[in-house]
């Protein structure tokens, strides 16, 4: 048992670390123990790097997986009860301690029938046969000198049917060659190797992948051409937008060049290289196939090529390949980089085939049953799932427990701070607490257009686009009027009415720009609706942004985007406002002591209730969603009951 464990790490590490075999690390690899009574197989979902005794991989009973591959039920059971089935039967014939939510891989079936040792990759130049059109007959010419050639098994899908198929064809060959076939091209899909030993299988993948390095044709020579970062900007936008009005969805888009990305483009034929279709599981999981060639680049453009693949019943791929642009990756934050990897590779893969008849597609019937396009993470219940928000002021009090209450309704959310390591620390808070959300840390002053405007430029670069606008960032000298400073009102104007125009507007461009609606939401205070004794600036500024959001909401109507404010009553915890000097004069305010300045404020609420940032949150995530979407130029106050809006 140690020794085919310890074989099984050790190969998988091996090939697991080499980049030119695997992809994404997928793929999977098995060792039987001696007897053969037992197969230790990477588990579903777990890197070939990564194995080690404690975890990657599952004990099976080879019989037991033997005998579910040839059930009579399983052959005559539907799709859908067939994968029950099926994820049962490997379960039950697992036998080691690991937890039965630890699958094995789905392709135990066809490990289960091989040899000792068998080795499944997918890497590049064996795929470029694998999805050519005349692959069969290019494998065939490869390896015309083998005594015993390759067995080339066409595509039957994954796991149960495709062991069916292999068992098959694998008979016949043992039958007519006196032994099993030690190499296997799978049409569409990749490698299997099959050996007794772990060094006898790692030289069959050497020896595969060496006799299948074929040229890739020449590319055409493209000029090195300065990037138009607006023309990128702009195609951004486009595409967000295009895939909005298509299938009605908020997609996170991002930009790739490179001199692979250049050369694929510069090839004569890469249209048709990026015809519509996967060419591997893989792809058609990850990417939902080729990108999609783009040559002119505009909204309704890109709309109706959108429009054209669902009318045909084909998935709207999570890449665009504009002609003298670059790659535009459609992807979770977090899946971005790998997403654009995984482009490059199947660009390459695809460029390959083109001297061997050009990429042959898996039909979409044979694909729907075993995987769906995963570009987006869509949280369940995530009322702003995928929506792009950029808050201020996200680096303390209200600015971020506004931040944490939209990552946890599923938005993305870019927090704008003057403080940057406290927006750092923002960003961490939700990173712990919301592994699948992405944040992007602006080092913002609001008050000053141009970092106003590069904030907003690395919303745009990072993720494409925008949705949500949340306005708090904010200052209240407290100072009795005959006292009040100059400066002090001066900055509080810059700060609360400045820093919300100039937000606003570059919001507004870029949704205006994207047209997909969009929300911009103030947070003002009850101050602004009922004024506060000593609090001139807060007063001011806060009646003032209300005012601003009702002109903001009549002239941006027609654009579907919506103008609200919301005005809290006070908040207490982590206030960069509440702090001990303002207290203090709160306290000589009503001739209290600090300690009871709290208490007091709460005292007058109706419902006496202290008011959390999370409740100013939720008014902030239910104006930002759906639930909202005929609200606008109107104000929700979430006080407790302190101040009623008339």
């Amino acid at each position: 048992m140690e020794t085919a464990l310890n074989e099984l790490i050790r190969i998988s590490t091996r090939v697991g670390q080499d980049k030119t075999l695997v992809l994404g690390n997928y793929g999977n690899t098995s060792v039987k123990t001696d007897d053969g009574k037992y197969m230790f197989i990477k588990a579903s979902g777990a890197r070939l790097d990564s194995m080690n005794s404690q975890q990657g991989w599952r004990r099976l009973r080879v019989e037991s997986v033997v005998q579910l591959l040839e059930s009579r039920k399983l052959r005559s059971a539907s799709t859908v009860e067939r994968s029950h089935l099926i994820n049962a039967g490997l379960i039950c014939a697992c036998d080691d301690a690991h937890d039965a939510a630890v699958m094995p891989s789905i392709e135990s079936f066809f490990h289960a029938i091989l040899g000792r040792v068998v080795i499944h990759l997918h890497p590049e130049c064996i795929l470029a046969v694998a999805c050519a059109r005349n692959g069969q007959a290019i494998m065939q010419k490869i390896f015309a000198d083998e005594k015993l050639p390759p067995l080339w098994i066409p595509y039957a899908g994954l796991g149960y049917t495709s062991a069916i198929k292999i068992k098959s064809l694998v008979s016949r060959y043992e039958k007519e060659q006196g032994r099993k076939p030690a190499i296997m091209l799978m049409e569409n899909h990749g490698l299997i190797v099959n050996a007794d030993s772990p060094a006898a299988a790692l030289r069959l993948v050497s020896k595969a992948v060496n006799a299948c390095q074929i040229k890739k044709p020449a590319s055409a020579k493209v000029k090195n051409v300065e990037t138009d970062v607006q023309a990128i900007r702009s195609t951004l936008l486009s595409i967000r937008s295009a895939i909005f009005q298509g299938e009605g969805r908020y997609a996170c888009i991002k930009y790739y060049n490179d001199a692979g990305i250049t050369a694929f483009t510069g090839l004569k034929n890469a249209r048709e290289l990026c015809a519509p279709g996967a060419v591997t599981p893989d792809e058609a999981c990850q990417l939902a196939g080729a990108p999609m060639w783009i040559e002119r680049v505009d909204t309704a453009s890109i709309r109706s090529a959108i429009q054209r693949r669902i009318d045909r019943g084909q998935p709207v791929p999570a890449g665009f390949l504009v002609k003298g642009q670059g790659l535009f990756a459609a992807a979770a934050p977090c899946k971005a980089d790998e997403t654009a990897e995984f482009f490059r590779c199947y660009m390459r893969v695809r460029a390959t085939t083109g001297a061997m008849g050009g990429p042959k597609s898996i039909p979409n019937k044979l694909l729907a049953a075993y995987c769906e396009p995963k570009q987006q993470i869509h949280r369940a219940g995530a009322v702003l799932s995928n929506r792009l928000a950029v808050v201020t002021g996200a680096g303390s009090g209200l600015g971020r427990s506004i931040a944490v209450g939209l990552a946890r309704a599923g938005a993305y959310i870019a927090l704008a701070d003057i403080d940057a390591q406290a927006a750092a620390e923002t960003a961490e808070l939700i990173k712990n607490e919301i592994p699948a959300s992405a944040t992007l840390v602006l080092h913002c002053n609001v008050t000053d257009e141009d970092s106003v405007q590069a904030g907003f430029d690395k919303i745009i670069d990072n993720w494409g686009g925008l949705d949500i606008c949340v306005n708090a960032a904010g200052i209240a000298p407290a100072y009795s009027l005959v006292d009040l400073p100059v400066n002090k009102w001066r900055a509080a104007l810059e700060i609360n009415l400045t820093g919300y125009f100039l937000m606003a507007r570059a919001a507004a461009r870029i949704m205006i720009a994207q047209k997909m609606g969009g929300a911009i939401i103030n947070i003002s205070s009850k101050s602004g609706l009922d004024a506060s004794k000593n609090n001139t600036p807060y007063n001011a500024t806060k009646a003032g942004e209300l005012h601003m959001a009702r002109g903001w909401a009549l002239e941006l109507g027609s654009h579907n985007i919506r103008v609200n404010c919301v005005c809290p009553g006070n908040v207490f915890e982590g206030s960069k406002i509440w702090n001990p000097e303002y207290i203090k004069v709160c306290a000589q305010k009503y001739g209290i002591r600090p300690e009871e300045v709290i208490p007091f404020y709460v005292s007058k609420t109706a419902l006496n209730r202290e008011i959390k940032g999370q409740d100013v949150a939720d008014s902030v995530v239910f104006l930002a969603s759906d639930q909202a979407r005929r609200i606008t130029g109107q104000v929700l106050v979430p006080d407790a009951g302190q101040v009623f809006v008339r």
